[in-house]
């Protein structure tokens, strides 16, 4: 029987590599239906609505938005093609959002997929940086209706 497997990453962090990496090694099976899940946090120096005279014109915006986007779509591919090189099925799932959105952006794509599990990084923030950024992992596990497996 296949599982619908949730893998949510950050394709440019350091944790994105041993999370897949570990999930290939140690978690997904063969039969298995992956969902390569990546949440586009666009900060608000790239927001539209920014408009002052001291800031360059909008396109230069539009083309810094493209250029990182391009990033991180590039760094998804790669490890879209990790886990296909390991025989398995992947579908991706992108979505863009501020970053006050970002964890609700998963959690109602979670709850609107049947999801057996969802498999996440931890960044290993220090007591302090959880302590005024919060916890991605956490709220996120907090909220879902599956399973989560947060790979440290």
């Amino acid at each position: 029987m296949s599982r619908q497997i949730a893998l949510a990453v950050d394709p440019l962090s350091e944790e994105a590599n041993k999370t897949v990496q570990w999930a290939i090694d140690n978690f997904f099976r063969p039969t298995d239906q992956i969902h390569a899940i990546m949440v586009m946090v666009l900060d608000a120096e790239f927001n539209d609505e920014l408009e002052s005279p001291e800031i360059p014109p909008t396109d230069s915006f539009e083309n810094l938005r493209n250029e990182v986007t391009m990033e991180k779509v590039n760094a998804m591919d790669t490890v879209v093609k990790k886990i296909k090189d390991a025989g398995l099925q992947v579908d991706t799932r992108v979505f863009k959002t501020d970053a006050t959105h970002a964890c609700n952006v998963l959690i109602e794509y979670l709850d609107t997929e049947s999801m057996d599990c969802l498999v996440m990084g931890s960044r290993n923030l220090s007591g302090w940086k959880r302590f005024f950024m919060g916890s991605f992992s956490d709220y996120v596990q907090a909220h879902v209706h599956c399973p989560v497996l947060i790979v440290k």
